[in-house]
């Protein structure tokens, strides 16, 4: 599902015109991706968490020839899923 898809199903579930659910979606993105570019967590109780753990340099194989080569650090963004979101995807309904 993309981001029209989404913004339409939030249009129809909350009785608003999907141009407005799509402002609230780019919104709420744009509000996620700022908090965590400072540094914040995310959380949304019941649906999940959002952090950014640093990961540690390492050595990698380039595919093509084989040859070893140093990965840096870098920045990663981590979701875990909730325990409601959870069971929801674990429900047969």
């Amino acid at each position: 599902m993309g981001r029209q898809e989404l913004a339409k199903r939030i249009a129809q579930k909350a009785d608003i015109s999907q141009k407005q659910a799509g402002i609230i979606l780019e919104t709420t993105l744009d509000v996620i991706r700022d908090a965590l570019k400072s540094g914040d967590e995310v959380r949304l109780v019941g649906f999940g968490s959002f952090k950014v753990r640093k990961s540690a340099p390492r050595k990698g194989v380039n595919p093509r020839d084989g040859k070893t080569i140093q990965v840096p650090a870098k920045n990663r963004v981590r979701f875990s899923a909730g325990k409601e979101l959870n069971e929801a995807v674990q429900s047969k309904k």
